[in-house]
């Protein structure tokens, strides 16, 4: 559509750089989800597929807003005649009224109608048929309606009133919102057009500050009424609120009238759509309602929601499918499951609850990779969300919404419900929302919450007594990050009690920290996002050098750090053979091997001998290694009793080489404590002594003592595991996955890349076996081939590996 003067050229300008930010965010988004779906992370399947969903929800639901933001419009009136010949609407401007719903507010409503200055005919669909309404209506001129077959519930109520109304436009507004004085003046013009079936204008809310509830409530709106039924218009797909929606009443009468339903407004909006009538959302605040304050009429009001636009999902959308638009089958297949939030928002709780009482994980990611890999994607999700604050309605509206999404959070169970009875066709029925009333604490509402949230206590406690790690602090410390927001959305609803702490916190000698703490969530609500806004496009410059460059910035402090090829500190990207070759003894170790050791080329990346020197014959070995092509991998025998002068000079020894080493020591399996003492003090002495090109392979003991004796990820690099049992028929498969289980244990070892020793067989090459066993097992990246025992000892026998090659 066309846009005039100023606003179309500053809309135009935000709409370009938002699609620049767009692309950039969508850019990160693949960089993040290549990387998630690599096989090498998953971990116990159950739990990573849940986690699975939930990203993938909120994946859908980020691009499905972003795709709005990259589609914000102004809808322009289309040329129309003269004033003094244009055609002149008759209009009817209908609310409703329901017993129990406060006198007072109805009054204000119907009073705020009869204000309206185009010329219309107001009416108060009553369905209590209450005296002191019709005597109001009476005195005010507004035409008072009822009934006395009560079905369909406010849908019905208003086609009651539309079979006396004869207007060519018909305005609906809830008892609750009070339009102003130019409210056609605003909406009428976009009728001129004959193809307009409705017109919505933006809900605005006067009571946000009422409590936390009525705020989180209205927070929860602001985008919806902003940027994305701006995009809405431009698709064709502007959805009709039940408030302050104008209506074209030949467009009612060809489906029938309103739509009946719990969500009688999206269905009205999907049979309107289905049969051709356009939409046009304007962007304008000629209204202003109530929003709900109390737990008790949100929870109502966001269970009527779930429940009836899952059942238009259900029932409704398959019917009418076939008769939408392109945009317009996206929009109500997507529409209705912002409410599944509930059953995602039951997944990210119950995720890591279930790891730290199940010591499963689903995931087998280091902290630094995560954080290098999430972090643009999080950033720029944020930045995008904050420049589409610009089309917000209103000042006030601006900030982080945090109290909005609390509220969400703590919905969860809600929504569920919701989700549930569509799934049973459990009945719910149509009460209106309640909006006024007093505020009392709302202890019971708050229950489900209060109850996770001591569950989530629970769960820290136990799994810190069966094993304490960074990775299960890390699982922590969001168990209990969510269990505060839990506890701060059941909170919400206890008014009296939050009434009575601001009153006290508000007195001496608190007041100086209640301003103190106003200042701050001034800042960072209000004018940290405003500063973020003006400095968009070079904050999202920077996190475009973070995706291209982060991954090398990170090999290349991983290479610093050890002096050797990332791969042989953190893990190769595909698996590495090795070999071992045979040694001459203790007396043969001041010459070669063997000559076949010296003259043969390798093809493979690592070589062991099948000795385990002492620390006073490593010279010696480390010799052997030297100029050679292959990494060495040299097994240390460690008595436990060597001093500190002894680890630094075996640490020079080392140093001296040249070139990376893979050390694999083999100390006593005394105690576990006194085991990981002296690994530690041994590893400390090598860093001490700047031996930076060491990697050390840790040795796992039997499976299960092996998390006992572990000791820590910051002290080893790779975990090996013995496959050799050549007296035994046992497959690789069945001595290997004891340890694997203990190493899912441990979310520690789960970044650690595990190097099998194992014997080479006759059919296929290293190469060909090596990747037989990575394709079973993501999490082996080196194997160690010894000489070929017996076909039938080393059961390769479950592995199906291809013929023999040279």
């Amino acid at each position: 559509m066309r846009q005039k003067g100023g606003v179309g050229a500053q809309l135009a300008e935000g709409t370009t750089q938002m699609r620049l930010l767009i692309i950039l965010g969508v850019a990160a988004l693949l960089y993040f989800l290549i990387w998630f779906i690599d096989p090498a992370h998953v971990g116990y399947r159950p739990l990573f597929w849940l986690l699975t969903i939930s990203l993938g929800f909120k994946v859908l639901r980020t691009l499905h807003e972003w795709v709005h933001y990259a589609g914000v419009s102004l809808p322009v009136p289309p040329d129309t005649l003269p004033a003094s010949t244009a055609p002149q609407l008759r209009v009817d401007m209908l609310t409703t009224a329901c017993p129990g719903e406060p006198r007072d507010m109805v009054a204000r409503t119907l009073r705020a109608m009869q204000r309206v200055r185009y010329p219309h005919t107001s009416y108060l669909c009553d369905e209590g048929n209450d005296p002191w309404l019709r005597a109001l209506c009476e005195e005010l001129g507004v035409v008072h309606v009822t009934r006395t077959e009560k079905i369909d519930a406010k849908a019905g109520n208003i086609n009651n009133a539309l079979r006396q109304a004869t207007g060519d436009i018909c305005v609906v507004l809830d008892p609750d919102h009070v339009p102003t004085p130019d409210f056609l003046d605003e909406v009428l013009p976009y009728f001129a057009d004959p193809t307009v079936g409705f017109v919505q204008v933006v809900q605005a809310y006067g009571n946000q500050h009422e409590s936390l509830v009525a705020r989180g409530a209205a927070e929860q709106t602001y985008h919806f009424y902003g940027p994305l039924m701006m995009g809405m218009h431009r698709y064709g797909t502007a959805m009709a609120i039940g408030a302050n929606c104008t209506f074209r009443r030949a467009a009612l009468d060809s489906i029938g009238g309103h739509a009946a339903g719990l969500t009688e407004d999206m269905h009205t909006a999907m049979r309107l759509h289905a049969a051709g009538w356009r939409s046009v959302y304007v962007p304008k605040v000629v209204s202003r309602g109530l929003v709900p304050s109390s737990l008790g009429a949100f929870y109502a009001q966001q269970l009527k929601w779930a429940r009836g636009s899952f059942e238009l999902l259900f029932r409704v959308y398959p019917k009418l499918f076939s008769r939408f638009s392109f945009a317009q089958k996206l929009h109500y297949l997507t529409l209705p499951l912002y409410f599944l939030s509930g059953i995602i928002s039951l997944i990210d709780i119950a995720v890591p609850l279930l790891c730290l009482f199940t010591a499963r994980f689903p995931w087998y990611v280091s902290l630094p990779q995560l954080a290098l890999h999430a972090a643009p994607l999080l950033l720029l999700s944020v930045l995008i969300r904050l420049y589409a604050q610009r089309w917000l309605r209103e000042p006030h509206e601006s900030g982080m919404h945090l109290v909005g999404g609390i509220l969400r959070v703590g919905t969860w169970w809600v929504y569920s419900l919701g989700f549930i009875y569509a799934l049973l066709k459990v009945r719910v029925p149509y009460i209106p929302t309640p909006k006024e009333g007093t505020l009392k604490n709302e202890l019971k509402l708050a229950l489900p919450n209060l109850l996770v949230a001591a569950l989530s206590v629970v769960a820290v406690k136990y799994a810190r007594i069966i094993a304490v790690d960074k990775y299960t602090n890390v699982l922590a410390g969001l168990v209990l990050l969510n269990a505060a927001i839990l506890t701060v959305a059941a909170f919400m609803g206890q008014h009296r009690m939050l009434h009575n702490l601001v009153t006290d916190m508000a007195q001496r000698p608190y007041r100086q920290l209640v301003l103190a703490l106003e200042r701050l969530q001034a800042w960072f609500g209000h004018r940290l996002p405003l500063l973020l806004r003006r400095q968009m496009l070079p904050l999202a410059a920077v996190m475009v050098l973070v995706i291209i460059g982060g991954p090398a910035l990170y090999r290349f402090a991983l290479d610093q750090k050890t002096g050797a090829p990332r791969w042989i500190a953190a893990g190769p990207a595909s698996v590495v053979t090795g070999r071992v070759v045979a040694s001459t003894g203790t007396e043969g170790l001041n010459r070669p091997v063997s000559e076949n050791f010296v003259q043969q080329p390798s093809t493979n990346q690592i070589v062991a001998l099948d000795y385990a020197c002492t620390p006073a014959e490593l010279p010696w070995v480390l010799a052997e290694f030297a100029e050679r092509p292959e990494v060495p991998m040299i097994t240390l025998q460690v008595s436990g009793y060597e001093t500190p002068a002894t680890w630094q000079r075996v640490a020079e020894a080392v140093q001296s080489l040249g070139q990376p080493v893979l050390l694999k020591p083999l100390l006593p399996y005394t105690t576990p404590s006194t085991y990981r003492d002296n690994w530690r003090t041994m590893v400390k002495s090598f860093r001490k002594a700047e031996a930076s090109n060491v990697s050390w392979v840790w040795s796992a003991p039997h499976p299960d003592s092996l998390l006992a004796y572990m000791p820590g990820a910051a002290y080893l690099n790779w975990v090996a595991i013995d496959c050799l049992r050549p007296d035994d028929a046992a497959s690789i498969k069945t001595v290997y996955e004891p340890y694997r289980q203990q190493i899912g244990a441990c979310l520690e070892l789960h970044p650690k890349p595990v190097l099998l020793l194992a014997a080479q067989q006759p059919r296929g090459s290293r190469a060909e076996q090596a990747n037989a066993l990575a394709s079973l097992y993501p999490e082996v990246r080196a194997v160690v081939f010894t000489p070929y025992l017996h076909p039938e000892s080393i059961a390769w026998r479950q592995l199906a590996l291809p013929a023999a090659s040279n």
